[in-house]
């Protein structure tokens, strides 16, 4: 280690001065990227016990800078700066722990400021400057040294908003292997003021001359266990930094398991020590911050002084580590056994005070329960929400783990943020991952929870070790009780990292006709397909036009790749991939394309609206249950129920999706007919995404819109479209009865919609009702969008500057002098064209979307009312949801009546009656709380004033 004295000076208040000029910083470590420096500064004699808490009314930053890049990065109080050896409980010592991440001249400057509660107060100008407070100077740094799985030769773990952490020296991705358990994995023996929870004693051998401890040889029990683990290939630890109250009631970070502001110096130096060794091993640290038991044990659960205070320190001491995952809580939030927890705004509030106070923006998590059904009301709120970066997994049943994290996956990517979803507790809860000596072969857990989430997307497991065998979560002191489930992880994860480029690929488990297998794919390129157990496997290659070579890999010794009974293969069909080595157990086969001509991807392309057209677009395919025929008349494609070994049965087409890659709105477009009421299935690479029955019409064809949501696509995706050809028995034909052929005509695609409105708002102020009614001004929206489509909502007022001509303007008879506008408006008349995903948009959620946040104080059913203004029957149509929902009840607000004059209306038009019933647009609200008012655009021209929400039917607008 080098150590530096760097003299500096100080300019901020002439009374310093003197003491500043003979004041020194001490730099210690090495001055290389991504190493750790600490800085040591010299203050005023103080204590953790001090009248005036060191912890709470002092602050030290020190902002770092090299070019464009700033780090404000927090300082804590270090006793006497050798704590960890002495166990100080005094000392003059302060220090700032900083990894800089450029090579080159770095600057430092120091905040150093006394005030009360001043170390939660984001002011920079709070408090009076004090002692080393305006100290500055500057190093430099060079390239680091360091190879192999020590982190520093790696650089940072970031989030970067993919399925993966990736590094960002080196740009690998990473793929986690790691123990669980014990949770309690800090209540060691050797730290001070802590437990004896657990010695480690049988990993007393596997530390090594030159690896660290503390005051005369304590610590080397956990830094050999430490060495076990990294040796076995694994790369991640959990554990609980503060378990008060909880599970193991031993370990915690202040002076006093009582002790909530109050913070030791020397233990906290200790896990120190441990950390670094953690790093030059190349283990992440899983922080877990909280357990469900104590989870209201801070402010009662709520982002206050305490909390705030514990996550300063946690990010102070340990945020420079390359390798973080800052977790909220073990089983955080009520359910029926741990019935008071936290909700969803301490999550959020926990969540965005870490992220944003970390200087270094780590990782952040949230533990989920085990129950499914208990995982969505508290994940579904944190869809999209910028400062959670994904759900850490318990799953009570191994069996769900692969549908799970496919499940978050998909649910992430399409609110826009893309979650990393890794599995790290599996159940039931008393057996876990058993120790080989109850389970030598792992055979359920390697293949429902391992590959289970590999193969779905997943980033990892960590191994938890349940209550019911020796060395459990509570009491582990042996890893090598599971030395085989260690070799099985590291197997797998050999495979990915060694032979797979998994940043690319997806779950795909449609592509082959298996239902028990997991299939990871980029179409067209690379296929991941294991098998748990060996059977004939047919492999969906449409659209591959290439050669295929086929190896295989035993998950259970891993090992080199081997050939099986087939080398190549031919794409451009569904194909067999023949068989492994041999039969046994579960294999993996991996398939990739040897063309030397690259297959194009758009990943980086820009999104647009695509229109795939059922005879242009799609090819029949002849090996499915019926086959369809083209229907030119109504350019449709159509099943020949007359027919009869083709009804009832599934026609299919299928397209290779060439757009660019991301979240569309999908719509398909069919043909309702009087003779049935025909079903569709929508799939994409396989899998079904959607399925709907026409409507019931008396019509002979009646154009019909279908939902499919939204769905993530990729260039190369296999899009198939599957009918099925129906009879009501209501019309009679020849000796039976007529039967509906299943048409449909088109997919429509309308990028866009990853988004979550609600989490965009956070600080926004609410519309509150007078007297139980909402009257809002449609022009005074907190959210608009074009939802990814060529229409958006303007604002007419005496100030706009429209990029549209010839257009009438209603604001001198609009309240306020100002409504908005859905534009531009080219369908004004019947005889104009009506182009549905552009001027026409019957399905709510797809046109642009106007919203407003609302405070409900009193739940139930509310009736909206709209005031527009319609010159014409191709302007008067409008959807209303609430949340980023649709419900039916808010779908085709019309407008009849009125004309060219500004007009309430709360009709909604049905088949039966297009001008609507009166008093029919409602919204059902369960609870108090905020909401958020959308509305979306179904007719362009649509102009829009003011609306309300009123809990009373009979209402009249008129009156307001």
């Amino acid at each position: 280690m080098k150590k530096l004295y760097i003299i500096t000076s100080i300019i901020f208040y002439s009374t310093l001065a003197v003491y500043a000029q003979n004041s020194k910083v001490e730099f210690n470590g090495e001055l290389k990227k991504w190493h750790k420096i600490t800085l040591s500064f010299t203050g005023e004699e103080l204590s953790e016990n001090d009248a005036n808490n060191p912890f709470l009314n002092y602050r030290l930053n020190v902002t770092f800078k090299n070019k464009n890049k700033t780090y404000i990065i927090p300082g804590f109080y270090a006793a006497d700066g050798n704590s960890a050896e002495t166990s100080a409980t005094n000392g003059k010592i302060w220090q700032v722990r900083f990894t800089p991440d450029e090579i080159g001249e770095w600057t430092y400057n120091v905040s150093f400021r006394k005030g009360n509660q001043i170390a939660i107060n984001d002011n920079p100008n709070a408090g009076e400057p004090i002692s080393f407070n305006g100290l500055n100077g500057k190093f430099n740094i060079e390239k680091s040294d360091k190879t192999g799985r020590d982190f520093r030769s790696k650089g940072r773990l970031n989030y970067v908003n993919k399925r993966y952490l990736q590094f960002e020296e080196t740009k690998e991705y990473f793929l986690k292997g790691g123990a669980d358990s014990p949770e309690s994995f800090l209540g060691y023996y050797d730290f001070d003021q802590t437990p004896p929870s657990h010695k480690y004693e049988a990993h007393a051998k596997d530390w090594k001359n030159g690896d660290p401890t503390w005051q005369n040889g304590k610590g080397k029990n956990m830094i050999g266990a430490l060495n076990y683990l990294a040796s076995k290939g694994m790369n991640s630890v959990y554990f609980l930094t503060m378990s008060v109250q909880g599970d193991g009631n031993d370990v915690w970070p202040w002076n006093n398991i009582n002790e909530r502001y109050r913070f030791d110096c020397s233990k906290l130096d200790q896990w120190e020590i441990v950390f670094d060794h953690m790093e030059k091993l190349g283990l992440m640290m899983h922080i877990v911050t909280q357990e469900t038991e104590n989870e209201l044990l801070l402010d009662i659960g709520e982002l206050g002084v305490q909390r705030k205070l514990y996550y300063r320190e946690l990010i102070a001491r340990f945020s420079h580590h390359l390798a973080i995952t800052w977790n909220l809580g073990e089983e955080n939030g009520p359910l029926s056994w741990t019935p008071k927890g936290q909700d969803d705004k301490d999550r959020k509030a926990m969540a965005k005070y870490i992220k944003t106070h970390d200087p270094y923006k780590n990782f952040v998590a949230l533990h989920t329960h085990a129950d499914p059904k208990a995982q969505d009301p508290f994940l579904n709120p944190l869809l999209g929400y910028e400062y959670l970066d994904g759900p850490s997994m318990q799953t009570h049943h191994p069996k769900d783990v692969h549908r799970l994290i496919v499940k978050w996956i998909n649910e992430s990517q399409k609110a826009g943020k893309q979650w990393v979803v890794c599995q790290d507790e599996i159940g039931p809860a008393d057996t876990g991952a058993k120790p080989d000596a109850d389970d030598p072969e792992h055979n359920e857990i390697r293949h429902e929870v391992l590959w289970g989430n590999l193969m779905a997307g997943g980033a990892g497991v960590e191994w938890y070790f349940g209550y019911k065998y020796a060395h459990n979560d509570l009491k582990c002191e042996d890893w090598r009780s599971r030395d085989i489930l260690w070799d099985q992880t590291k197997h797998a994860l050999d495979f990915f990292q060694n032979h797979v480029p998994f940043q690319h690929m997806k779950s795909a488990n449609g592509l082959t006709d298996n239902s028990n297998d997991y299939v990871l794919a980029e179409n067209g390129k690379t296929y991941v397909i294991y098998l748990p157990k060996v059977e004939k496997t047919i492999l969906n290659l449409i659209g591959a036009n290439s050669k295929f070579n086929i190896k295989w890999y035993n998950p259970r010794v891993g090992g080199e790749l081997q050939k099986g009974s087939v080398k190549t293969i031919k794409g451009g069909k569904k194909v067999s991939i023949g068989f492994p080595p041999n039969k046994e157990k579960d294999w993996v086969a991996l398939i990739t394309n040897t063309s030397k001509k690259a297959v194009v991807s758009n990943s980086k392309n820009k999104q647009e609206k695509i229109i795939l057209n059922a005879l242009s677009d799609f090819e029949i395919d002849p090996t499915s249950e019926a086959t369809y025929y083209v229907d030119n008349r109504n350019k449709a494609l159509a099943i020949n129920a007359g027919k009869k070994t083709l009804r009832d049965k599934f026609a299919n087409a299928t397209t290779i999706f060439k757009g660019a890659n991301g979240i569309y709105k999908g719509m398909l477009v069919s043909m309702a007919e009087n003779d049935g009421e025909s079903v569709y299935r929508v799939k994409i690479n396989g899998n079904i995404v959607s399925t709907f029955t026409n409507p019931e019409t008396d019509k002979s064809f009646e154009e019909t819109q279908h939902n499919i949501g939204k769905i993530y696509l990729e260039t190369n995706d296999i899009i198939e479209v599957e009918a099925k050809a129906v009879t009501n028995k209501k019309i009679p034909e020849n000796d039976e009865t007529a039967w509906s052929r299943g048409r449909w005509n088109s997919i429509i695609l309308i990028p866009g919609g990853g988004y979550q409105i609600s989490n965009k708002h956070e600080k926004t102020t609410p519309f509150t009702d007078k007297k139980g009614v909402f009257t809002i001004e449609a022009e005074d929206f907190h959210f608009k969008t074009s939802n990814g489509t060529n229409r958006d909502w303007y604002t007419r007022s005496n100030s706009e500057s429209l990029p549209f001509k010839n257009l009438e303007n209603h604001k001198k008879t609009a309240s306020k002098n100002s409504y908005i506008e859905a534009l531009p408006d080219t369908r004004v008349t019947h005889d104009d064209e009506l182009i549905t995903g552009e001027n026409f948009y019957p399905l709510p959620g797809f046109g642009a979307i106007v919203s407003y946040k609302v405070k409900i104080k009193s739940p139930g059913k509310y009736y909206v009312w709209v005031k527009a203004y319609s010159s014409g029957p191709e302007d008067n149509g409008l959807h209303v949801g609430i949340n980023e929902t649709w419900p039916e009840t808010g779908a085709r607000i019309q407008l009849c009546e009125g004309k060219n004059k500004w007009t309430w209306t709360s009709a909604q038009r049905v088949p039966e009656n297009h001008c609507g019933t009166p008093n029919t647009i409602s919204l059902n609200f369960d609870k108090k709380g905020d909401y958020i008012i959308s509305f979306s655009m179904r007719e362009d021209g649509f102009e829009f004033d003011k609306w309300i929400l009123t809990k009373k039917k009979n209402f009249n607008p008129n009156n307001i």
